[in-house]
């Protein structure tokens, strides 16, 4: 869990740092021309960490734990190293390069997905809560378990109870 709380702020740091990285790395390990397909890369790159600590950051799990998941962490940090192996603009550059796309990609769509899975469990339990209905398996509450319908209290039980289930509202005050 520490070393998942270090990578969620590494995230932060990570936004300035790699983007000048493969830049400094092109100036002291590249060959050539290319400078400024690196630096619209570098562009990239930079709003791409943005966007991922951003989704990284709403999400509800990361809130409350200040962690990210395991799966995001060996995401985050595959994807990381494939940039830093970029930024070295070795004979094998394209490949780290290669890697380092398809692994902001996949990053990119893990938090995505886990975002809105955490949401769409958040909601639907809040919703289940408010409604009285008993909440759906996986709905994120933790409430209800045996998902039966929750039980009216004694005093709500009788003749001449109405259990809300209409509202009449006269237009003349009565």
């Amino acid at each position: 869990m520490v070393l998942r709380r270090a990578l969620t702020r590494w995230q932060l740091f990570a936004i300035p740092v790699l983007p000048l990285w493969l830049l400094v790395g092109f100036g002291v390990f590249g060959s050539g021309g290319g400078f400024f397909l690196t630096f619209l890369g570098s562009g990239v790159l930079f709003v791409l960490l943005a966007v991922l600590a951003g989704l990284t950051r709403a999400r509800p799990f990361v809130r409350e734990h200040g962690a990210m998941n395991r799966a995001d962490a060996a995401a985050t940090v595959a994807f990381h190293l494939a940039v830093v192996g970029l930024g070295f603009f070795g004979p094998g550059a394209i490949w780290f390069g290669l890697a380092a796309v398809l692994l902001g990609l996949a990053t990119f769509w893990l938090t995505a997905l886990e975002l809105v899975r955490e949401w769409r469990e958040r909601v639907s339990g809040a919703v289940a809560r408010a409604s009285g209905r008993a909440p759906r398996a996986g709905a994120g509450s933790g409430e209800n378990p045996d998902h039966t319908a929750p039980r009216t209290p004694k005093r709500m039980q009788g003749p001449g109870f109405d259990d809300g289930d209409v509202i009449i509202v006269h237009e003349n005050g009565q």
